[in-house]
C-alpha cells in the first residue's frame, strides 16, 4: 500500500509539472498554497492564517529570485518546520506541503540534496521518535493528494 502511494505523488508531481509551466493554478490550501496558486497574485486574497502566510512569503521570494529558487524553498521549509502549529490538522497539511516542497528538485543539485535529507531527517526523528508510524507519512501525503483540484 506505501509504495502505491509514493507511486501516486511521483506521477501527481509529473502530471502537475507541465500545467505549472502552462501557468494553471494548482490550489492546495487556503489562498497561497499550490502550485501556481494563486494563478493572479494581485486579486488574490489575504492569507488565511500563519500556513497560508508562509505560502505567500514563499511565492514572493521565487517571484523575486526565480521560480525553483533553492533558498526560497529551504527557508520557507524551515519556517515550516519551526513553526507552533494551532491545531493536529493544520499541522499535517503543513507536514504535507514540507513534504511537496522537498521532493519537487531546484535550480541547484546540491539545494536540492538538503532539501530532500531535511525531508528524511525530519521523517525518520517523528518514526524513531514514535511520533508517527511510517504509513502515517504516507496517509499525510494521500490526504494532500487528494486535496489539489486543477482550476
Amino acid at each position: 500500500m506505501g509504495s502505491v502511494l509514493i507511486k501516486r505523488l511521483f506521477v501527481v508531481i509529473a502530471l502537475l509539472w507541465p500545467l505549472g509551466a502552462m501557468a494553471q493554478s494548482v490550489p492546495v490550501y487556503g489562498n497561497w498554497c499550490g502550485l501556481n496558486h494563486p494563478s493572479n497574485p494581485l486579486l488574490a486574497g489575504p492569507p488565511v492564517n500563519a500556513l497560508d502566510a508562509a505560502c505567500m512569503r514563499h511565492d514572493i521570494c521565487t517571484a523575486n529570485q526565480g521560480r525553483f529558487d533553492c533558498g526560497c524553498d529551504l527557508a520557507f521549509m524551515n519556517e515550516l518546520r519551526s513553526t507552533r502549529w494551532q491545531n493536529p490538522t493544520l499541522q499535517s497539511i503543513a507536514r504535507g506541503v514540507y513534504d511537496g516542497i522537498a521532493v519537487i528538485p531546484c535550480s541547484d543539485p546540491l539545494g536540492t540534496a538538503e532539501k530532500q535529507s531535511l525531508f528524511m531527517q525530519d521523517a525518520m526523528t517523528d518514526v524513531f521518535n514514535g511520533n508517527v508510524a511510517p504509513m502515517d507519512i504516507m496517509e499525510r501525503w494521500r490526504r494532500v493528494i487528494s486535496a489539489v483540484r486543477v482550476e
